[in-house]
């Protein structure tokens, strides 16, 4: 037999081997043993294996994994969190239908819903995410979906699920959440009313800062078939290495979120009493407005908080966050390391216009001692404190 043959065909036999982490096998082409097995492939679209875009066994066991945690008949992996987001929509809206948004979903699916759907004849209308039942006033006839995103990303508004989904199911529509703030560890959305739960597993599921992936579970399967026609006709495939990370970051999730969610906490409190700090925005503190929620529908909290400052000028913010030695600016959360991101919302709402005049901040804490965390905190905004004293002089 020639080398380039020996290359791809050398047999070691087949032995048994057991391990405690999942395999990973990394495939396009899955080959079959029969002609009959490979001419009825497609037959396994949704429960087996056809194609290596279409599932492999890592992402079939992260799926099981997630739906489990969701309380899920089925669960999607797709590629990212957006991508998550845009297979639901994609799934149930048409031309002609209507959706719901909150005022502060998170900006790319703002975006989306503002130019992608509008340019394929969907409307879309925000609402004030504190709306609860109020919602059945928006509803319209060709309403097929409703979005909740609790909290919310940067300024935490915690949504009455239960009473909108009420509404909404009673108008015929659908109701989809992003419950990535509290992970399924902290808020199980099927169990209050939701039809869809939409994950970034980038963020606390992921856990390390190092992968890019989203789900989407759902408590039936006929919703899943939809969801995973729409995945296959968008070519959305997820990658074997990265849901092994998930699934690597599954086994540490319940300890890194109640590590986090106790410094956040910690964090938090101190915070409140800073000279530099206008209003601590984080459910789980008591007087948040939206405390009373959190304490009905979640089992955990999380590591993210926002901060909204007094008013000071651009270089103050700058002195207060570039000089962390402890917190890196980025966009995400739920990492080992802690984030700082700051935001800029005038402009982002169009029913509830964000009232504080100063910056938003929000904070991601990771698994650094909270004593230093603080430390390095105070230490940003007393520089703060001194560019807005000094510009007052």
């Amino acid at each position: 037999m020639h080398d380039e043959t020996l290359l791809l065909h050398t047999d070691v036999g087949e032995q048994p081997f057991r391990a405690l982490t999942p395999a990973v096998h990394r495939a396009s082409t899955i080959v079959f043993p029969t002609v009959e097995g490979f001419q009825s492939r497609h037959s396994q679209f949704y429960d087996g294996y056809s194609y290596g875009l279409y599932g492999h066994p890592a992402s079939r066991n992260l799926a099981a994994h997630v739906a489990a945690l969701e309380s899920g008949a089925r669960c999607l992996i797709v590629p990212s969190g957006m991508a998550a987001i845009t297979v639901t929509n994609l799934a149930l809206l048409h031309p002609g239908d209507h959706v719901l948004l909150p005022d502060a979903v998170y900006g790319p699916a703002r975006a989306a819903a503002e130019g992608f759907l509008s340019a394929i004849g969907v409307t879309a209308t925000f609402y004030d995410p504190r709306i609860g039942g109020g919602i059945a006033a928006l509803l319209r006839p060709r309403t097929r979906l409703v979005w909740a995103e609790s909290p919310a990303s940067f300024t935490m508004e915690v949504q009455d699920l239960p009473a909108i989904a009420e509404a909404a199911h009673s108008g015929g529509a659908f109701v989809a959440v992003d419950g990535t703030w509290a992970s399924p560890i902290g808020f199980k959305a099927l169990r209050h009313g939701a039809d869809i739960a939409v994950q970034a597993l980038s963020k606390h599921i992921g856990g390390h800062s190092d992968l890019l992936l989203g789900s989407v579970t759902v408590a039936s399967e006929d919703l899943f078939r939809r969801l995973k026609d729409v995945s296959r006709h968008l070519g959305l495939g997820a990658s074997p290495d990265d849901c092994f990370l998930a699934l690597r970051g599954l086994g540490t999730l319940a300890a890194r979120l109640e590590r986090q969610t106790a410094s956040a906490l910690k964090i938090a409190e101190r915070l409140r009493g800073n000279p530099s700090v206008a209003r601590v925005l984080y459910p789980l503190l008591s007087g948040d407005p939206g405390h009373d929620l959190w304490l009905r529908d979640f089992q955990g909290g999380s590591g993210v908080f926002s901060v909204a400052l007094h008013p000071g000028h651009g270089r103050d913010l700058a002195a207060f966050l570039e000089q962390l030695r402890l917190f890196r600016i980025g966009a995400s959360w739920g990492g080992l390391h802690s984030l700082v991101a700051p935001a800029r919302l005038d402009g982002a709402r169009t029913v509830t216009p964000w009232q504080e005049l100063g910056p938003l901040v929000r904070f991601s804490i990771g698994l650094e001692h909270p004593d230093d965390l603080i430390e390095d905190v105070e230490e940003g905004l007393a520089r703060y404190r001194r560019g807005r004293e000094a510009a007052a002089e």
